[in-house]
């Protein structure tokens, strides 16, 4: 009965090296805007003025619920910089989440009993946003027959979504005693199958949590994902589940929990065929306090026949870096914030007057990769932030085009007067293309809708035409369009996170400023369908003032 409700719920629902001033022009700008009232240790964009935070059951002084057990998840409105507590009952400490092609947030794994809140390890939790703020968790504790702890999950295609990996049991690094090498679907199948073994996950031991997974962008029938963990990476087949290529071992160290680089999903682009590189940035050579995070990124083109990774170093503008975060930035570059030089992933050592810090050098200047630039100028260096963001901290890009900025707590317990304290404060980073001058559309209808007046996404389908219509007086204007899905945020990943340039078909003048017709992407490889994806307009470069959520249909 549990599978057929939750079946149910799913279809009705270092500072960096030097300390220098950068013109906001070229480098951006921070501003501190609120707080989360939990740790943000996950979070995910559940609405256009909406972010949904979790955290672990832990002590947690800003936020309790009814029953006296403290508070770990939160929804963030983006217009108010106000917060309110959300009920969660299992522990979602170091979990995972997607979304169905419905809009509603799936999100499985989790942690011990601790603080109250109940096991979390077997649990699979729904989470369907509103606009009223009378939405809230439904929880199905022991709806998995495998139990996850750092696992990942990915939409499909098809709708469903994808959970692989994880340890049974929490763990500093993975080992054969607590391995789940295993995968699974949702929704379950009839027959309401369990997960199957997955040999990969054997061979990629003992730095395989929180394993690479992207949807390859083929041609309709093709079933293709991109998998990397520790230094090896695949390509397989989800439909006949089996290994189509072995790909090279990514160069340097492991890429991976607790040597956490970040791994992306280039943007795709129709003009190249929505050819797909991947790039894994960072990490660290070893598991140890005083390992030098790794100073590069390795790049694969896999289009081509015989493909091998390229590497990428950050040069002189980086000391090397661990535990960041990747964001699309709706020009098609690549924005890398937060983490550490030095180190590995996890909870800090001693107490509040003996701390061993296991990652050091927080690096508080981002790095703007520009995936078109020659290799070794691909790297711009921004503004630096006010705020240390280390283990446990998370970005994401919001539909204003800038970036939010939460989380950091590298403390195995709540501690506000550590050196790395546990964060709540909320930093919007505005980036350079905001504050370059250059005419900023504003979008006034999509679709036939007018957009300020919606509270409910665009509904389209793959290869439909839409026409925007935006103000700008800007007689040389320049306008494209992409297409993003923010990811589920956590630990370095960004489940899901993907960015689709679209085609531009007609950019008509108006009395107000022009009318644009957009192609939609193709099929769903191109942009796994849902509810939850954004229409970027940006005039030369510089975005509009809101992005259009849209729920991309199949039929």
């Amino acid at each position: 009965m549990v599978g057929s409700a939750l079946c149910d719920a799913i279809t009705s629902t270092n500072s960096s090296t030097v300390n220098v001033t950068v013109n906001p022009s070229i480098g951006g700008e921070w501003k501190e805007v609120g707080k989360t009232t939990v740790a943000a240790m996950h979070i995910v964009l559940v609405r256009p003025t909406k972010i949904l935070i979790i955290d672990k059951a832990e002590k947690n002084p800003d936020a309790v619920y009814p029953d006296g057990r403290y508070a770990f998840s939160s929804e963030y409105d983006l217009t108010t910089g106000k917060s309110r507590t959300l009920n969660l009952k299992t522990n979602t400490f170091c979990s995972a989440g997607s979304f169905f092609e419905n809009g509603t947030l799936i999100e499985s794994g989790g942690a011990e009993n601790t603080f109250g809140a109940q096991k979390g390890f077997q649990s699979v939790r729904l989470f369907t946003s509103c606009d009223d703020d009378n939405c809230d968790w439904l929880e199905f504790p022991s709806y998995m027959k495998s139990l996850r702890w750092y696992n990942t999950m990915a939409t499909l295609p098809d709708g469903r979504v994808f959970d692989i990996g994880g340890s049974t049991e929490a763990i500093s690094v993975n080992d054969d005693a607590v391995n789940n090498p295993t995968y699974e679907f949702f929704p379950k199948g009839s027959d309401n199958s369990s997960s199957v073994k997955f040999q990969f996950l054997v061979d990629t031991l003992p730095y395989n949590l929180y394993p690479s997974v992207f949807v390859l962008p083929g041609p309709p029938n093709q079933t293709w994902l991109y998998m990397s963990a520790n230094k090896k990476a695949i390509i397989w087949d989800y439909v006949a589940q089996k290994i189509v290529k072995t790909l090279p071992d990514i160069p340097g160290g492991p890429r991976t929990y607790p040597l956490t680089g970040t791994i992306f999903l280039l943007p795709l682009h129709y003009e190249n065929n929505y050819t797909a590189e991947i790039v894994a940035c960072g990490g660290s050579a070893a598991q140890k306090p005083d390992s030098k995070s790794e100073n590069d990124c390795a790049r694969l083109n896999l289009a081509l026949p015989n493909s091998n990774w390229t590497l990428e170093s950050f040069g002189d503008f980086d000391t090397g870096r661990l535990m960041g975060d990747y964001i699309h930035m709706p020009d098609g570059k690549v924005l890398i914030v937060n983490g550490a030089g030095m180190g590995y992933a996890g909870w800090d050592k001693g107490d509040t007057t003996n701390r061993q810090h296991v990652a050091r050098l927080p690096q508080k200047i981002p790095l703007l990769y520009d995936p078109k630039a020659p290799n070794g100028s691909r790297f711009t260096r921004m503004a630096e932030a006010k705020y240390v963001r280390v283990y446990h901290s998370t970005a994401t890009l919001i539909p204003d085009g800038t970036v939010f900025i939460s989380g950091s707590n590298p403390n195995a317990a709540y501690c506000a007067t550590c050196e790395y304290p546990t964060e709540y404060r909320v930093e919007i980073f505005t980036p350079p293309y905001l504050l370059n001058g250059t005419p900023r559309p504003i979008i006034r209808n999509i679709a036939g809708t007018t957009v300020f007046n919606s509270l409910i996404p665009i509904q389209t389908t793959y290869g439909e035409i839409v026409t925007i219509l935006i103000d700008l007086d800007d007689p040389t204007a320049s306008i494209t369009a992409a297409l993003i899905n923010h990811g589920f945020v956590t630990h370095s990943q960004h489940m899901s996170a993907r960015y689709v340039s679209l085609q531009i078909q007609n950019q008509i003048p108006i009395p107000s400023g022009y009318a644009v017709d957009v192609s939609l992407p193709p099929h769903p490889n191109i942009m796994p369908p849902g509810r939850h994806l954004y229409i970027y307009i940006l005039n030369k470069g510089t975005p509009a003032n809101t992005a259009i959520e849209i729920n991309l249909k199949r039929s």
